[in-house]
């Protein structure tokens, strides 16, 4: 089941006061699309849901069969409901609302049941009311700004759509229609999808230094090796010749941990200025050699 059919389950199972229902009657026909309003879902209990809460005498649900699927179809065929709820008039109704938050929060769930999708995906988060008509779009693009929640206005195909792509966006609004679960939920695979993350860079950036630190080596090995065959050990210096043995047994070990191994310990640097100097003799031996 998609995440757009939980949220919506989630929406259908919330407790609606009797007298906040007409805003979410409202929200549920404002979201009806076509001359005749209709609502297409593949969603039964989206469907018998909105069956259910709007009028009865105003509502036809038909089963049809779609691309080898069922698809419910809420058809309003009655002109006394297109009159009572408005529907040729494009901007929003507030009258029928009510300015409290809980009858805003109450219409936009009934708008986000029948045009609205919400997709959480690998490439990101994805919530939309996708309304067909430029003029509903723009009245309900100001609605949901004036409640503080941000939303974006774009087009696809030549149809409006309102659109956001921000978890914390995303989430504010399921919360204030009503879903709370399904916010949380985003909220959750939004942490999750961080700790990966960030679990990866340090992965990846402790891959980069064990790199780093195997080309280093080997570079120093060659010097080393080259001194020892062309001088000796013994022509070096107590501290390059304890460093350079050092490096030989430990191949893998970062210069810090070489340091520490030295006696007395030394400090990282110390310890590059020590195979800088190692280099610098293995290249003055090259040179001599063509």
């Amino acid at each position: 089941m998609s995440f757009t059919n939980d949220v919506k389950h989630e929406l259908s199972e919330c407790d609606v006061p009797d007298y906040c229902k007409e805003a979410l009657r409202y929200g549920i026909f404002y979201g009806f699309r076509g001359e005749i309003p209709y609502f297409l879902t593949y969603d039964r209990k989206t469907a018998y849901y909105i069956k259910r809460i709007m009028p009865k005498r105003y509502i036809k649900l038909t089963e049809t069969s779609l691309k080898r699927k069922t698809g419910y179809c809420v058809n309003a065929e009655s002109m006394e409901m297109l009159a009572e709820y408005g529907y040729f008039r494009k901007d929003i109704d507030i009258s029928k609302i009510g300015g409290s938050d809980e009858n805003v929060g109450l219409f936009l769930r009934g708008v986000f049941l029948t045009s609205g999708n919400v997709y959480v995906q690998k490439a990101g988060y994805h919530l939309e009311f996708s309304l067909y008509d430029d003029d509903r779009c723009q009245s309900l693009y100001r609605l949901i700004n004036e409640q503080g929640m941000k939303i974006e206005l774009s087009h696809r195909g030549g149809h409006p759509f309102l659109y956001s792509k921000n978890s914390e966006n995303i989430s504010d609004i399921l919360t204030f229609i009503g879903a709370m679960q399904s916010a949380m939920e985003i909220m959750n695979i939004k942490i999750i999808k961080e700790v990966r993350s960030n679990i990866n860079r340090s992965v990846n950036c402790e891959t980069a230094n064990i790199e780093r630190t195997v080309k280093a080596s080997s570079k120093q090995i060659e010097d080393i090796e080259l001194i020892f065959e062309k001088i000796g050990k013994d022509k070096l210096g107590d501290d390059l010749r304890e460093i350079a043995m050092l490096r030989l047994s430990n191949p893998d070990m970062s210069l810090r941990d070489l340091g520490l191994m030295a006696v007395p310990h030394i400090s990282r640097s110390g310890v590059n200025h020590r195979f800088e100097r190692i280099a610098k003799l293995a290249d003055d031996l090259r040179k001599e050699n063509g």
